[in-house]
C-alpha cells in the first residue's frame, strides 16, 4: 500500500502523516515515511530525537536519488518522469 498526503500549507498534513505512520507501524506493518517538504518536520512529529534529526537530509536536496528514481534531472522542467 502507498499513501501520499498533500495539500496547502497549515492544514495538518504532517500531523496526519505521523499519525498514519504510527498506527500502521503499531499494527505491525512496515512503514517508510518520507517528508518531501524543503522544511521537513515529520521526524519531529514522529518523536525522533533532535540529535538524530540533524543527520537527516531533505529528500528534495538528494539530486542523485531524484535522478535515479524518476529519471528527471533536478532543476529541469517539462517532460515525463517515472513515479514507481
Amino acid at each position: 500500500m502507498k499513501i501520499a498526503v498533500s495539500g496547502k500549507g497549515g492544514v495538518g498534513k504532517t500531523t496526519l502523516t505521523a499519525l498514519l505512520a504510527q498506527v500502521y507501524s503499531d499494527k505491525g506493518l512496515e512503514v517508510f515515511a518520507v517528508d518531501a517538504d524543503p522544511s521537513p518536520c515529520l521526524a519531529g512529529a514522529l518523536g525522533i530525537p533532535s540529535e538524530l534529526q540533524e543527520n537527516l537530509s531533505p529528500i528534495s536536496e538528494m539530486d542523485e536519488l531524484i535522478l535515479e528514481r524518476t529519471g528527471a534531472k533536478p532543476g529541469t522542467t517539462g517532460g515525463f518522469f517515472t513515479i514507481n
